[in-house]
């Protein structure tokens, strides 16, 4: 999960992919944030397919809670149907609600998200979600969709919330996105919360350029430092990096239906 598909993105491509290599990190999802943004993203993993270092790029297409009072239901929603053909496509996102920020109203908020899902349940595709200081209403919004439809998969990204809604995500079949924040987190509750994710439905992620793990906050942060995500990981629960990355991977490999 990252956005070194943005114009603004603050490292030059052929570094992101060495930087990749040179850790061992060979994959990653663009995430689209509004239309024109997961235009974006799949334009990048398009132009991108064969670069020196054989990184795989895929990409989620989806408007962020943050853009859904610009969102035209008329327009946007068909132009994201339409990039769903793309065989880059793996999935829709990052889409969700935000009452942290609250860029957009509450209730527009769910109306786009509502309408994103349905997408998802049409073409069977994984969702992406952002979800932050909005669970009671996420969770409501979930079963209104899945209510006569199909079950939507997906992955709360950078999750940080409650032992509640891990439990309640969990239950759900949610697979959970662990990145940088979960390297520094000091209070003993966040740690708790981190250390009861199962490995087996664990996303390893960054949301580059944001979120930089221990070691390199404060910087930009960028693809490759998955791996020191994983580094954390496997010693706190006394793995090796090696069996984070195999179990890791094949979550990745369930969740957006990817082979090797």
């Amino acid at each position: 999960h990252c956005h070194i598909h943005d114009q603004d993105f603050p490292f030059a491509t052929a570094e992101v992919f060495d930087n990749m290599r040179e850790m061992g990190v060979a994959r990653a999802i663009c995430i689209g944030v509004d239309a024109e943004n997961s235009q974006r993203a799949i334009d990048f993993c398009q132009q991108n397919k064969s670069n020196p270092q054989a990184i795989q790029l895929f990409a989620c297409v989806g408007v962020h809670p943050h853009e859904a009072e610009k969102f035209d239901f008329a327009q946007d929603l068909p132009k994201l149907e339409a990039m769903l053909e793309n065989q880059k496509v793996i999935g829709i996102g990052e889409i969700g609600l935000d009452y942290f920020y609250e860029n957009s109203p509450r209730q527009i908020q769910q109306e786009v998200l509502k309408a994103q899902l349905r997408l998802a349940q049409k073409h069977n595709l994984p969702v992406s979600f952002h979800v932050r200081n909005a669970y009671a209403d996420f969770w409501q919004v979930l079963d209104e969709i899945e209510t006569g439809g199909a079950k939507i998969r997906g992955v709360l990204h950078s999750f940080t919330d409650s032992e509640e809604n891990l439990a309640e995500a969990l239950r759900r079949g949610l697979y959970i996105g662990v990145n940088g924040i979960s390297t520094f987190v000091k209070e003993e509750h966040e740690l708790e919360m981190f250390a009861q994710i199962p490995l087996e439905k664990t996303l390893l992620e960054t949301d580059a350029p944001f979120l930089a793990p221990k070691g390199k906050r404060g910087r930009k942060n960028q693809p490759a430092w998955t791996a020191l995500v994983a580094e954390d990981l496997a010693e706190k629960r006394g793995l090796s990096v090696e069996e984070i990355a195999k179990i890791t991977e094949q979550n990745v490999n369930n969740l957006f239906n990817l082979g090797k």
